[in-house]
């Protein structure tokens, strides 16, 4: 597997997850990788959250890896709270980190790439960006948000060589299932709804696996031209909607 010898990447949310998955997956690949992740067990510790230090982030991603080709933004994070009861403080902190912090990290490193002529730009956004739920306020705008940055991004940098998208999973074996201490995809309203009445049509979540490897190819030089697309990966679950 070599889609992405020779390229460098700068993957967010590296630590678990989809963003592990990912990393692993274009290492794999022949990619360097830049993981950075506010946990432990990536090459950069940051809190996105903190977005007027991700230009320099960025700078030391570079200064230590050389120029970055692939900038993959996955790190999320979800509050759930009643839209009449959320605080201005627990919206501004998930926006600052699903939303601010791609649009950041992908001007900055997008100006390099558009500069060199080349360059790959993918967030992970949720099909949240498109169907809501209650509780989800703030996920939910940060999602729709970084699926209309991404377009717009893709437009500007297209000229330049840079293509940008997004991929939109569903349902994920993640820590992000847990809320509250119960795990949803293991719950008796998933299996009731979703799997045993076929609401998710192929019965079960995603693999982290699963998502990184339509990210690869999204990322790679075998994409030559999809770009300002948001890809939904969902096992189908929202064809039932």
């Amino acid at each position: 597997m070599t889609l992405l010898e020779g390229r460098h990447a700068l993957v967010t949310g590296a630590a678990n997850g989809i963003g592990k998955a990912i990393a692993d997956r274009f290492r794999a690949e022949g990619a360097q990788v830049s993981g950075v992740d506010i946990a432990p067990g990536v090459e950069f510790r940051a809190d996105l959250a903190e977005t007027h230090q991700l230009p320099a982030l960025v700078d030391e991603v570079e200064a230590v890896g050389g120029p970055i080709d692939v900038l993959v933004s996955v790190a999320g994070i979800y509050e759930p709270a009643a839209a009449v009861e959320m605080t201005l403080e627990s919206y501004r902190r998930v926006l600052a980190v699903n939303l601010d912090a791609p649009v950041v990290l992908a001007q900055r490193s997008g100006r390099g790439m558009a500069e060199r002529g080349y360059g790959r730009i993918l967030s992970i956004t949720s099909i949240h960006g498109q169907f809501s739920e209650a509780l989800g306020l703030s996920y939910d705008v940060s999602k729709a948000g970084l699926q209309g940055a991404t377009r717009t991004l893709a437009i500007e940098l297209g000229p330049h060589g840079v293509l940008v998208n997004a991929v939109a999973p569903g349902f994920v074996q993640t820590r992000m299932s847990v809320v509250d201490g119960q795990n949803e995809l293991e719950s008796d309203w998933f299996r009731t709804i979703y799997v045993e009445h076929g609401k998710l049509p192929l019965r079960r979540p995603a693999e982290p696996s699963e998502i990184a490897a339509h990210v690869a190819w999204l990322c790679s030089e075998e994409n030559t031209y999809l770009t300002g697309q948001v890809v939904t990966v969902d096992g189908g679950v929202t064809v039932t909607f």
